[in-house]
């Protein structure tokens, strides 16, 4: 048998896509998937794309509970009628939700270092083309409830772009060259503060912001008032085959992911977590308007992912 070398590029994708497969926690928490699921569900009243979307749903199955499905399921122990074939079926689904693209990137290709053929942004067109019948990656109903979810992790800046830092000191966000010199972030996990450490800046833009950004309202009573406090702005719009619209969205998050890393200070390497599940972690410093600034920018997110997701299944099912 002979073996070829592989290309540098080659060997980097796969030490990415390896760093990729860590575990990672879910997008936006239950919270904000059911938003995005509520807001949709407004944006869809009267429309045909509402009645289909109800044909594929059970009895009183709204699009809230079917944009928390795939993060339950990656719940080992969690079972239902679903559960089990789509789990056979798709053994890497807890991967189907980022990308690892360098968010100093200005723009996603699926030859930068951290895309994936199953990533968020393929996996989401893919879920858009069985809706439309051409596609059998997913059953109807895998389809829309993976939609649903996917539209909402999109739409959270640490879902796309993700921070590498150098390997040696002085430890500092670089944009990965070649199989060695640089470590990944994991999508923020591995960005740690606050007591003991205990908190990730992952989990900050999955929960912690939205929690924020909520204050006492819950889940339904901040649906109606992002309805009403935050109009629908032209640049949500996409026009064309929606086909195209996913690699648009991750390419807007690109950026606000960007944002979302801006002046966050290195403090100290700390090393894995206890579990090892994470090799390296970063002990970090927040600016202090960090707080102001995502809380505003995690009311857009969630505004514009419920309207993006009722638009798409309108494009899937029009008038």
């Amino acid at each position: 048998m002979i073996f070829t070398a592989k290309p540098a590029a080659a060997i980097l994708v796969t030490a990415v896509c390896l760093a990729a497969t860590l575990a990672r926690p879910t997008a936006f928490g239950d919270s904000g998937h059911r938003i995005v699921g509520l807001l949709a569900e407004e944006h869809l009243a009267g429309s045909r794309a509402l009645t289909e979307t109800r044909k594929i749903l059970r009895p009183q199955e709204s699009l809230a509970d079917a944009a928390v499905w795939p993060d339950t399921i990656k719940t080992a122990t969690y079972e239902d009628g679903d559960t089990g074939l789509f789990r056979l079926s798709h053994p890497a689904q807890d991967t189907y939700h980022y990308t690892n693209v360098p968010f100093q990137n200005d723009r996603y290709l699926a030859t930068t270092p951290g895309a994936r053929p199953t990533d968020i942004l393929q996996i989401t067109r893919e879920c858009v083309r069985a809706l439309r019948g051409r596609s059998n990656a997913f059953a109807p109903r895998e389809a829309l409830r993976m939609l649903a979810h996917l539209v909402g992790d999109m739409h959270q800046p640490l879902h796309v772009g993700n921070a590498f830092v150098t390997a040696a000191e002085p430890a500092r966000f670089v944009v990965p060259e070649g199989p060695t010199g640089w470590r990944s972030a994991v999508g923020g996990n591995a960005l740690v503060y606050g007591p003991q450490d205990r908190f990730n800046l992952h989990s900050y833009w999955d929960s912690h912001v939205v929690n924020l950004a909520m204050r006492n309202d819950d889940v339904s009573a901040y649906a109606r008032r992002l309805r009403n406090e935050v109009p629908v702005a032209p640049g949500w719009q996409d026009p064309g085959d929606p086909d195209g619209w996913p690699e648009r969205w991750v390419n807007e998050s690109l950026r606000l992911a960007a944002d979302a890393h801006r002046d966050v200070r290195i403090v100290q390497y700390l090393g894995p977590d206890e579990s090892g599940r994470t090799p390296h972690r970063w002990r970090i410093q927040q600016p202090a308007d960090y707080d102001a600034r995502s809380r505003e920018q995690v009311r857009g997110q969630l505004a514009k992912g419920g309207y993006r997701l009722a638009a798409v299944l309108k494009a899937i099912w029009p008038q």
